[in-house]
């Protein structure tokens, strides 16, 4: 379950494409998610004005690009996406991102602390049949 933050300057994919796994649009229903991600990848207000990406890779290899998403009235950031970085025309595995997302939720969920832990996120995975769960 090793999920490692790099900087665009560490990606180890080269000329690669962003093909779109996952929105989270509502990060504020609980401020925990929120405050772990500003911590992971070190957000700060220059991010809510089209800062950079974040980046991370996942034990299998594969590297994956975190936009941060800014709405108006809600604190930054307000949403998430997560794209799979793909080498060239490579075809896309999404089994193995999916599996890939599930460590990187994994990783995440001990960092927002409170009531959520990684034993409710694997019961919730059990009752969606998630393989990893």
């Amino acid at each position: 379950m090793s999920i490692e933050i790099v900087s665009a300057a560490d990606l180890r994919t080269e000329k690669f494409r962003t093909v779109f796994l996952m929105i989270e649009e509502r990060l504020g229903h609980y401020p925990g998610f929120r405050e772990a991600l500003i911590e992971a990848f070190g957000l700060t207000a220059a991010h809510a004005d089209g800062g950079p990406p974040g980046y991370f890779r996942a034990a299998s290899g594969r590297e994956y690009r975190v936009v941060f998403m800014s709405r108006s009235a809600e604190r930054f950031p307000s949403g998430l996406e997560i794209h799979a970085l793909v080498p060239g025309f490579d075809p896309v595995d999404p089994e193995a991102n999916d599996e890939d997302v599930w460590r990187f939720l994994e990783w995440l969920i001990p960092r927002v602390g409170g009531e959520w832990t990684l034993e409710a996120l694997k019961a919730t995975g059990k009752v969606y049949r998630i393989p990893w769960a």
